[in-house]
């Protein structure tokens, strides 16, 4: 379990925004974060086992701690890894999204959150290797501000302050559940593996069907990372086990809506 607090009213956004996807608990919280007001309106953030970060800017100290929490429910455990994807069900299929840093997974699954999908996450998935499911991870979506230009609900939430949503240096932190209540899907296994070319981030969108086997090592690698240990490769095989039945698309293209769009399209067919 995890707490964040300050003593600080003017803080109190922050404390808010953090993990609010999360459910609710009463558990005693086993980690504790903090937010400390230095000076000049800059604040000192505290996370066990690290250094203090700071003085800076709130929502540069925000994304400090929310970063530093996300690193410590990281590491594996009984019940499941996190991986570096983003995930949502469209209507009763299940789809997984991948792609480098910057492929635009983010954007991608806030345009889809708007059309009213739920989701897994958008830069980070839970996987449960006994039982091959993926399910969600309560983390804050990440968008800049070009991400911002694409989407129409999302700024209308951060305009209005919502609570959940958090205004760092050139980066907006979303929460899911400030974008809809019922923001988290089911667990399950996808349907299907869209491949985002970071290549091709302009221009006309288009969604191609492409060979699982080819998509298999790629999603493999984006997932768990190259060169991986002897640990890491039995995870690797449960992953390709869970995505057997998948089918494999790549996408592109510079608008997000319209990709969101197209690829509802793509999978309803």
């Amino acid at each position: 379990m995890l707490d964040i607090a300050s003593d600080d009213p003017f803080a109190a956004p922050a404390v808010a925004a953090f993990f609010h996807a999360a459910s609710p608990s009463v558990a005693p919280p086993s980690l504790s974060y903090r937010l400390i007001r230095a000076s000049h309106g800059r604040y000192e953030a505290h996370a066990p086992g690290r250094a203090i970060f700071g003085p800076a800017e709130l929502g540069a100290a925000w994304s400090f701690l929310e970063w530093r929490a996300t690193e410590d429910v990281l590491p594996p455990s009984p019940e499941g890894v996190c991986l570096h994807a983003a995930g949502l069900r469209l209507g009763h299929t299940a789809v997984l999204l991948v792609g480098e840093a910057g492929a635009g997974k983010s954007t991608l699954a806030a345009a889809l959150m708007e059309r009213g999908h739920q989701a897994w996450g958008d830069d980070l998935v839970r996987f449960a290797p006994d039982s091959g499911t993926f399910s969600a991870f309560p983390r804050s979506l990440k968008l800049d501000n070009k991400s911002m230009s694409h989407l129409y609900l999302v700024p209308m939430v951060c305009a209005a302050a919502t609570t959940g949503t958090l205004l760092a240096p050139e980066c907006w932190y979303v929460s899911p559940a400030a974008i809809r209540r019922g923001w988290q899907a089911s667990p399950g296994r996808p349907a299907a593996v869209v491949i985002l070319d970071e290549r091709e981030r302009t221009g006309r969108v288009w969604v191609k069907r492409t060979s699982e086997g080819a998509a298999a090592l790629l999603v493999s690698e984006r997932l768990l990372g190259a060169g991986a240990s002897q640990g890491r490769s039995r995870l690797t095989v449960r992953i390709l086990d869970a995505l057997g039945d998948t089918t494999a698309y790549r996408v592109g293209g510079g608008n997000p809506a319209a990709l969101a769009w197209a690829l509802e399209g793509e999978l309803a067919s």
